[in-house]
């Protein structure tokens, strides 16, 4: 298997199409980890054109791509074996986020906090929506989730990001915000990853937040399940600290990823063993 082209090879702005028999078979990798298969159709400087069996044709912009692979009829096996599901949700481990983020004009549904999600530029997405309790209890919430992120070297990624809540009581007529401040590093690509994260905060009727912390990493294990894992330590200033874990399962396709995870502590396993179960599902919209 030969590489056929790289980004900074792609510069001929002529568009050369070809017929049925003559296209090559294609992988294509781009640099937030996503990899498409199919046959050769056109490039230029700002395209590269395939034909997919499953979506049909697509353009891929040739400033997200890091590499393609050409490969002949003898190898189509290997072709196959080396086919993965692009990471629908490489942004959210299973509360906090990554260095990475949502694709530039992807448009997502979230419902942990029940939220849409659109990426806004290659480095930047913005998220709004509000929470299931705004349902149960009636209370009108406002949650925005800006995300920005900077490849600063090969698989080290920096982010900024901001939560914000705001809410009210239509019968107490009483309300309240938040706003909690991550920032970290990622270490990885989108299938395998670490990511630390410090938060800073405020919330109404309090004081600011003392900076707490997290420590976050994903795994894919085959071709649709990949293993997610957090660990929250909260310092407090009355030397009783607190920690909590998330740890879980995310099963992805091709428009989708489910997350099934539990939420523990020691506090927690005194009366359920494995944690609290709970389930978090991201759509991607077209």
């Amino acid at each position: 298997m030969t590489k056929l082209v790289a980004l900074g090879q792609i510069e001929d702005p002529k568009i050369e199409e070809t017929s049925n028999k003559t296209r090559a078979k294609v992988i294509v990798y781009t640099k937030t980890g996503e990899v498409y298969k199919g046959f050769f159709v056109s490039q230029n400087k700002d395209f590269l054109e395939i034909e997919t069996e499953n979506n049909g044709t697509i353009k891929i912009p040739t400033q997200r791509i890091k590499n393609i692979e050409s490969v002949d009829e003898n190898s189509q096996a290997n072709y196959d074996e080396k086919e993965r599901l692009e990471q629908v949700n490489p942004v959210r481990y299973m509360l906090g986020t990554s260095a990475f983020n949502y694709e530039k004009g992807g448009n997502y549904i979230r419902n942990n906090p029940m939220t849409y999600h659109r990426g806004i530029t290659d480095n930047f997405s913005i998220g709004v929506g509000t929470s299931p309790w705004a349902l149960v209890f009636g209370i009108p919430i406002l949650y925005l989730n800006p995300h920005f992120t900077k490849q600063l070297r090969e698989n080290v990624h920096f982010k900024i990001g901001l939560d914000a809540f705001a809410g009210t009581s239509i019968l107490e007529g009483e309300g309240a915000a938040a706003a909690i401040l991550n920032t970290g590093i990622t270490i990885g690509e989108p299938d395998l990853n670490l990511t630390g994260t410090i938060y800073y905060g405020a919330i109404s009727g309090l004081q600011k937040i003392n900076p707490f912390y997290s420590l976050a990493g994903m795994a894919r294990v085959s071709k649709n399940l990949m293993v997610v894992s957090e660990g929250l330590y909260i310092p407090s200033e009355f030397n009783d600290d607190l920690s909590f874990v998330f740890y879980g399962g995310r099963y992805i396709t091709d428009l989708a990823s489910y997350d099934f995870g539990f939420f523990f502590n020691q506090a927690i396993s005194e009366f359920i063993p494995f944690g609290v179960p709970f389930v978090a599902v991201t759509v991607k919209l077209y």
